[in-house]
Parts: structure tokens; C-alpha cells; sequence
């Protein structure tokens, strides 16, 4: 029996106010429902100081970069609806806004008001009860990245991939991702049901374990990995069975499957973006 344990993977958003500057930049090109349509971004990049008038006091760095489609035809509603899903992807909570400048702005402006929320006044507090410069503790200092990329995948879908990095003066900084895959031709986001075949997940699995298997010798610099009970002695699936992610792409050339740090792994494990070959996947897609 495959099954999914599902763990605390995603920290809450905690980051500053801005000083920014977005420029949009046309990237790349495709279609959408026929349409010819090119991928345009929207960069920004800010700094936050808990004393705006001291770049020496602490701050939280913020990197957006938005990637969507952009159509010359203003009534192309497939591609709004189409960026409609990349928005729901990068950010569900400010989805929806008037435009994607709009809804970078969005964002941004969250961070900076949580940022400033949930530091400023302990900072304060420390400076008044005579803080020193070197004694400020490294915790005040946050740093937040969002990068999404959109490439042509299988056929006529869309391959949208955001990583978030968070850093927020804990052990260590977190980063993770999630994929989605957009029918160009109607717009709609494909979930696994309506991609791999039902009753077909132990198979899936079967050829996952195989890159897995790959993948951790790399990793491990060993060759000494052939089973699940190796896996699990390095710390891999030790807290759940092997299984179908959610976060997948239909690349080109095959599928590729993602498990996030801490998903099937320890941190120190990193990542796992696993990718099997059509020619061993395709009986298994209800889509081929």
C-alpha cells in the first residue's frame, strides 16, 4: 500500500518593506489556445532596514521574479485565465489583482508590513535597554526569494515551476517548490488524476524508486543503494512509503517528479527531482 504522510513543510511568509524597482521583459514565446503569446517577467529586488535612515541596522532582503503570459491581443481571455493559475501557483493569497504588476505589488507590500510587524518592536525595545551594535542578534535579519520559471512542456502544456527560499534567523534557511502543468489549449491545471492512469501508482512508484535509488547513490557518492531497506538506513523514507507527488512536470522528454526537502528525506538530503523517460512512463498516462 503506497501512501503519503503529510508533514509542516511550509513555514508562514515573514518579510520588509521596500524601496523596488520591476521592470517586465519579454523572455521567451508560445502559444495558448493558438494564440501567440510570449512569457514576460516582472523582476523586483529590495532591501528593508528596521531604521530606514541606517543601512547598518538590520534588514530583510525580498527577490521576486513573476514569470506569466503576455498576448498582444487584449481580449485573449485563455491567457488571462491561464495567469490566473501561474498567480494562484506563485501566490494564491494575492491572486486576483488587476494586473500581474499589480500583483507583485501585492506581495510585496504583504512582506513588508509582516516584516516590520513581527521585528520592529523588539528591536526597538533591545535598542532602548542599551543594545550595542555587535550585540544585535542575527535573527532580525530575514531574507526571502521567489523565483518562478514557464517553459513549453509535452504537447501543448505549459510547465510552471515556482521555489520559494525563506530565511528567517532560524537554524537554517528553508526552500521549496511547487509545479504545475497548464493545458495551453483551454487553460486548465492538470492534477495527477487526470494524468496518470487510476490503479496505477505502485507501478509509477516502481520506476520513481529506481531514479530514487540513482539519485541517492549520486548524491551519497556511494553505489552501494539497491533496495528501499538501503534508503531507509540513510535516512530516506523513513517516515513514509514511497508515492505519487503532487509536484510534477510533463517535460519534453518525460515526467519529472519532485519531493521537497523533508518530504522523503532529511534536510541535509536535500531535495529530490526525479525524471522518468516517456518511453518507460507512457502506458501509465492517460494522455499519451
Amino acid at each position: 500500500m503506497m501512501k503519503k504522510i503529510h508533514r509542516g513543510l511550509f513555514p508562514s511568509v515573514v518579510c520588509g518593506l521596500f524601496s523596488t524597482m520591476m521592470l517586465p521583459g519579454c523572455i521567451g514565446n508560445g502559444t495558448a489556445g493558438g494564440n501567440e503569446v510570449s512569457v514576460d517577467s516582472i523582476p523586483m529586488d529590495t532591501t528593508v532596514y528596521l531604521d530606514e535612515a541606517n543601512t547598518e541596522s538590520p534588514k530583510c532582503q525580498i527577490k521576486i521574479n513573476f514569470k506569466y503570459l503576455k498576448s498582444a491581443d487584449k481580449n485573449d481571455s485563455l491567457t488571462q485565465v491561464i495567469n490566473q493559475v501561474l498567480e494562484d501557483a506563485f501566490s494564491s493569497a494575492h491572486a486576483g489583482a488587476a494586473s500581474p504588476r499589480a500583483f507583485v505589488s501585492s506581495i510585496k507590500e504583504s512582506l513588508a508590513g509582516d516584516y516590520l510587524k513581527d521585528v520592529q518592536g523588539s528591536y526597538q525595545t533591545d535598542l532602548k535597554n542599551g543594545m550595542k551594535p555587535d550585540e544585535i542578534p542575527n535573527w532580525y535579519n530575514y531574507e526571502y526569494e521567489i523565483n518562478s520559471e514557464l517553459q513549453e512542456g509535452k504537447d501543448s502544456i505549459w510547465n510552471y515551476a515556482v521555489t520559494t527560499f525563506q530565511y528567517t534567523g532560524g537554524a537554517h534557511p528553508n526552500t521549496w517548490a511547487q509545479w504545475v502543468n497548464i493545458d495551453a489549449a483551454n487553460g486548465k491545471k492538470l492534477d495527477k488524476s487526470e494524468v496518470f492512469a487510476k490503479g496505477t501508482e505502485e507501478d509509477i512508484c516502481r520506476l520513481i524508486l529506481d531514479k530514487l535509488l540513482a539519485e541517492a547513490n549520486k548524491k551519497l557518492e556511494t553505489d552501494t543503494l539497491t533496495c528501499v531497506e538501503g534508503l531507509q538506513a540513510v535516512g530516506i523514507l523513513l517516515d513514509t512509503d514511497l508515492y505519487v507527488p503532487d509536484n510534477f512536470l510533463l517535460e519534453k522528454e518525460g515526467v519529472t517528479f519532485l519531493y521537497n526537502t523533508y518530504d522523503i528525506a532529511p534536510y541535509y538530503m536535500g531535495r529530490f527531482q526525479l525524471t522518468v523517460p516517456y518511453e518507460e512512463i507512457n502506458t501509465y498516462l492517460i494522455k499519451k
